[in-house]
Order: C-alpha cells, then structure tokens, then sequence
C-alpha cells in the first residue's frame, strides 16, 4: 500500500496543450517582459474579475506583493505590524524588510488563523497595521479585524497566499482589507513556479504599487523617470501565460477539492486526528491544505515534524505545522541587532505568550491540497498509513482533542 503514493496522487502543478501553446505563443512573439507585452495586462484583468477588485498588481512572488501592499501603504521604520504567530515567515520578513516590526499575536486552536480577541491588547502607538492571514483557505475574522482597524486608524492587508477562490462575508477573500496578497509559488492553488499579486479596492494603493514594483517608474514612463527608490518585482509575461491557464482551471479544482475534502477529513478523525474547523461564516474554503491536531503520545511520541517526515518517506506529501515566527532563528536577538540602529530596539519577542501557535508547531501536521484531487481509495489509504503509526489501541477522536489547548 505504501510504496505506490507518490505515483498516485495526481502530478502538480497541472498544465494542458492550452498552457504549451499560450507560451510558445509569448517565445514567439518576442514579447517576454511587461514592458512590451499585454498577457501581464490581460492576467491582471482576468484575476482582477475573479476576486471582484478594481486592481490587480501581478509580481514576482507573494513574498514581493506582501513587501509592496505594505510599501504602498507607506509602513516604514520604526512602525509595528500585528501578525499571526502560526504563519509561513513571509508574513514576518516583508514587515521586517521595510525596517518595521512584526508583532506576533496568537491564534485560534480550531483554525489556527489571528484570535482576534487578543488583537487589541498588541496595539500600541506605533501599530500602523494588520495583516491576518486566512490560514489553509479558511476566512480570518474579517468584520471584525476591519472593526478594530477602523476604531484605531490601521490599514488591513489580507494575506490570502492560501486562499485563491475562498469566499465569506459575501465577498472573495482579498477583497475585504485595504489590500491583499496572493502568491502563486509552486504549490499553491495557482501557480506559474514563483508569483504572487497585489489586489485591492483602493486606487491610491494601486498607483504607489505600480512605481514601487517597476523600479521606481510611474507607469507608461519611457524617459527613464525615477520618482521613488525601488526594486523590480514584474512578473514575465511567460508567467501571465500560465497564470491564466491556472486560473481557467481554478474553478473545477475547487469543486473536487470541497467534494473530497468532507471524506478525508472523516478518515483522518477516524486515523486518531482531529481536523481544524470550519467556520459558518466561510462561504467557499480555499483547501489550500487539510490540517489537524493529534497527540503525540498516540504515535509513540512522534511530534509533528517526525510524523510528517514518516510520511513523506511514503510518498505522502504531509509536512509540520509552521514554527511561531517570533521563535524562529531569524528572531534571535542577535540577528535582530543589525536592524536595531534603523528601526530601534526590538520587541522583546521571547516574552510574547502564543500558548497555541507553540502547541501546534509539535502537534498539528498538514497535508497538501493535492491528495484532494485524488479519488476516495487513495484518501482512505493515506489515512490507513497514517493510522498504521499509531501506538496499540484503535483511533479515538478524544485522544487527538486531548492534544488541542482549551
């Protein structure tokens, strides 16, 4: 049963004889490059149209359209940025990268996304910002982050890298916040290999963008105009060109991805997991990725990281729940000192309590939104596997809840 998993579970990223023509279609027309190309132009309307925004900024990567939501937004030296603790370090390093501090709050055991209960006591005189990430594809609390934003003069940037498609409140999430983010790296919903977008409601945000991804140029400059130090973030028209292939497919991956994802969910509780919840309030769930809590004393006392890593030696793609950022090596006193003379002395991130995001770091794994292609053997035996490291007894799921902090 184990030896087969990797061949499987279907091959990512997908693409068809409508993805070769489209690039071989840019390879010869020599338009390669934002600059004199229009598959850039034609991606951002298209995607603009699907999250239901005015703007879209397609970039280099998600972790280029997080640095520029936040630029655009004029976050700098000094300010402070309240962020999730459970989150990918993007999230972090793009705060950090402008010269400003993350300020880790903790999340929710059911969904792993910012408690927004404890938003309010991490806001001080200098918080310019929030950017709640919606953990997996599943909403964060957005009415009320955007409550608390508006009641404290802060910006809101969504960070949706997990969330192509999701829905709640009534809107696609990325359409909420002052401006989001998507990312379109190699494992995500969408992808052209490495990528990510800017999008947003707001036309201010989307004009600073344009000069801050392009090297400082206002847009249809040809004279060599620079009107603001910056970085190029474009993106290839090579990647738009997969991009709207993605995005034609979108829709039908979704679909099978909520059809499988209620099967799978129940194996694995059956296995001796305890998948995350789902809010009522979500809408359409991105199913970026399938994540539960266990007990590590119910698998010989393997924490996350040594299931996870048992697993993927089966061909499974299972991985550990994201460290708490702050406790990452990058957070060290030491490694923050350099910024320290540009920014002033850091947060003291070693005191911050994130009882949760420290629990699941060793007791939450996930699984990778491709299993969700698959068919309902292959789910079922992936939960067979799993349940196979099981210490003695047949799974409960009351040993996996013991496992979840109250």
């Amino acid at each position: 049963m184990h030896a087969d998993f990797a061949s499987r579970i279907p091959a990512w990223p997908r693409f068809d004889e409508g993805d070769e023509a489209a690039i071989v279609d840019v390879l010869r027309s020599r338009r390669w490059w934002r600059g004199n190309g229009d598959v850039g132009d034609r991606f951002e309307t298209a995607f603009a149209e699907f999250i239901g925004v005015r703007h879209v900024r397609a970039v280099s990567h998600g972790t280029a359209a997080l640095e520029l939501a936040l630029a655009a937004l004029g976050i700098g030296a000094g300010d402070k940025v309240i962020v999730p603790a459970t989150t990918f370090i993007a999230t972090a390093s793009a705060v950090l990268r402008l010269g400003a501090w993350p300020i880790p709050v903790d999340v929710e055991p059911d969904t792993l996304n910012i408690d927004v209960t404890l938003i309010e006591a991490a806001i001080g005189p200098r918080t310019r910002a929030i950017v709640p990430v919606h953990m997996a594809g599943q909403a964060a609390e957005m009415p009320q982050i955007m409550a608390i934003a508006r009641r404290h003069g802060l910006s809101v940037v969504e960070d949706a890298a997990h969330a192509h498609g999701a829905r709640a409140f009534g809107q696609a999430l990325g359409a909420i916040g002052d401006a989001a983010i998507v990312s379109f790296q190699s494992g995500k919903l969408m992808t052209c290999g490495e990528g990510g977008a800017l999008v947003t409601n707001r036309a201010d945000i989307a004009a600073a963008s344009f000069a801050l991804h392009s090297c400082g140029r206002p847009k249809g400059d040809t004279d060599y105009r620079h009107v603001m130090p910056a970085t190029n973030m474009r993106l290839t028209e090579f990647q738009a060109a997969l991009l709207l292939g993605q995005l034609r497919r979108l829709p039908d991956e979704m679909a099978r991805r909520d059809l499988m994802a209620p099967f799978f969910e129940a194996r694995l509780a059956e296995a001796g997991l305890r998948p995350l919840a789902t809010r009522p309030f979500v809408e359409r769930h991105g199913r970026y990725m399938v994540l539960a809590w266990f007990d590590p004393a119910d698998f010989d006392n393997r924490d996350a990281g040594a299931l996870s890593t048992e697993l993927r030696a089966m061909g499974i793609p299972a991985f550990r729940c994201f460290p708490p950022i702050h406790q990452t090596e990058m957070f060290a006193p030491g490694a923050l000192r350099k910024l320290a003379g540009i920014t002033g002395t850091p947060p003291d991130y070693a005191a911050l309590p994130t009882p949760v995001a420290d629990a699941a770091a060793g007791s939450v794994i996930w699984f990778s939104h491709t299993l969700l292609l698959g068919d309902e053997a292959l789910l079922a035996d992936v939960a067979a596997a799993l349940a196979s490291l099981r210490t003695g007894a047949p799974a409960s799921v009351a040993s996996a809840r013991s496992a979840v902090p109250a």
